[in-house]
């Protein structure tokens, strides 16, 4: 598969080096003459957590498992075991660090 993009490139160099120059003359054109405008204050924005039976929980966090527990449920179901098992425990990264930061946060730091 590799070869036969590199061999495609390869055979439509003439295609895609005036591609890359105008990218790149357009990207230093746009970096040379870009203006830095006065930020806004930040308004404060209400907070997206939800109580939930005495547990505060983030609704986007809420959404995210609703959709990791269709995925799991979806592939189980569809006889895909091993795709569920890798997707899973890589879907359970983000759910797994917001949760160590959110309880270190409330922690104190000991060294």
């Amino acid at each position: 598969m590799e070869s036969n993009v590199v061999s495609f490139i390869m055979e439509n160099i003439f295609l895609f080096l005036p591609i890359g120059i105008i990218g790149i003359v357009v990207t230093l054109y746009l970096y040379m003459t870009g203006k830095k405008i006065e930020t806004e204050d930040k308004v404060e924005v209400d907070s997206n957590d939800l109580k939930v039976l005495k547990i505060t929980v983030n609704a986007y966090v809420l959404i995210y498992i609703f959709i990791f527990m269709m995925l799991i449920i979806i592939g189980l179901l569809s006889n895909f075991i091993t795709p569920v098992i890798i997707g899973g425990a890589l879907a359970l990264i983000p759910i797994v660090l917001m949760s160590i930061v959110r309880w270190k946060s409330s922690q104190p730091w000991k060294f």
